[in-house]
């Protein structure tokens, strides 16, 4: 089933949430690269692939969206429908910090995965700027709201047979920004906070908003809770975090060298880069993967969901695998602009740090 996309628009050149402005900078730590003139004008971006990884081919028309908790313990949780399965893998959506009015920021995101066939749950941990955490100072009642979250969510599905039931051996979880270290912290305690094992973590420029030092010291002092079978996919924009002045060893340079227990096979390190060749551009501030309704661009489908899509699949079904894993010509490719030029690639490593 595929999908017009009515309405869709390509996302402008720096366009980030509406909170970015004053937050970015404290808490987000987003990159501020220039709009550069495109080389070709009448160069348009990649459209999105029919079929396979981050493709429009979908099995379900729509997904139904229900919320629960309250406060920052919230929750919303999207099921796939027409037609509705029996049971489906779950993906856990981490937002990005002063990101919790509703889902708007990874709306495209969220709709792709359901309608791809996953149940997705997107835990609202916090309700204001400092509420319920003070950002790096002190994650840990964040953490708390993030679990409170999921766990209800789960309980949802769980109490109702007749909702999508969720497969518990096929987790994933994605973050984006700080809900990256969120998300990268769920994974390494997954055991003590009674959480669902991690078989992927897709995380998108993570960062704690570095007002507490450099390198990221949200995260846990260990990462050595992260299973060694956990499919890790760790991006960088050549313009967001580790741009920024004395931030080159943030980000997914502070994650990966604590990562020893997973072999390479199963780790990547990745950078994009910004692409001004036609219009309109590919920015890679921070938060590439960012979506709000009716707005993406080939950065999400040719990167973004690409890439999460066949790691789950790989994690779960052994296939996809090149698309989401080394260095191979389906990983780093991201697409060609309609004048038949290459959309530059992924770069992509096994060891920190990465730069452009």
């Amino acid at each position: 089933m595929s999908s017009p996309e009515p309405g869709a628009t390509r996302r402008p050149h720096g366009l980030r949430p509406a909170a970015g402005l004053l937050l970015l900078a404290v808490l987000a730590g987003a990159g501020a690269a220039a709009a550069d003139a495109p080389e070709n004008p009448d160069a348009t971006q990649p459209t999105q692939p029919t079929s396979g990884p981050g493709g429009g081919h979908y099995r379900h028309a729509g997904m139904r969206v229900t919320s629960g908790g309250s406060g920052a313990n919230a929750w919303f949780l999207f099921e796939p429908r027409a037609p509705k399965p029996t049971s489906a893998p779950v993906a856990i959506v981490l937002h990005g910090y002063y990101e919790f009015e509703g889902y708007d920021a990874l709306h495209e995101l969220i709709r792709h995965t359901v309608r791809r066939g996953s149940i997705v749950i997107y835990p609202r941990w916090q309700t204001d700027m400092l509420t319920p955490c003070p950002g790096p100072l002190d994650i840990e009642p964040c953490m708390d709201s993030a679990r409170a979250g999921i766990r209800g969510a789960l309980h949802e599905l769980e109490q109702h047979s007749r909702r999508v039931q969720p497969r518990l051996d096929e987790v994933s979880y994605w973050g984006s920004s700080f809900g990256g270290i969120i998300a990268t912290n769920l994974a390494n305690r997954y055991r003590q906070l009674d959480l669902p094992k991690p078989r992927v973590l897709f995380l998108d420029d993570p960062h704690d908003g570095g007002y507490a030092g450099p390198g990221e010291p949200a995260l846990d002092d260990s990462l050595a809770g992260i299973p060694a079978s956990t499919r890790i996919q760790c991006h960088s924009g050549a313009d967001g975090v580790i741009a920024e002045p004395g931030k080159e060893l943030s980000s997914c340079n502070a994650i990966f060298p604590q990562l020893g227990q997973v072999p390479a096979r199963n780790k990547d390190l990745v950078l994009t880069y910004t692409d001004t060749h036609g219009e309109p551009d590919l920015s890679s501030e921070h938060m590439v993967c960012y979506s709000p309704p009716g707005q993406f661009d080939a950065y999400d489908y040719d990167f973004c969901w690409k890439v999460w899509d066949a790691l789950r699949s790989s994690a779960y079904r052994g296939t996809y695998s090149p698309y989401a894993s080394g260095d191979t010509p389906e990983h780093r490719s991201l697409g060609v602009w309609s004048d038949g030029v290459p959309v530059t690639p992924l770069k992509i490593q096994d060891e920190a740090p990465i730069a452009p």
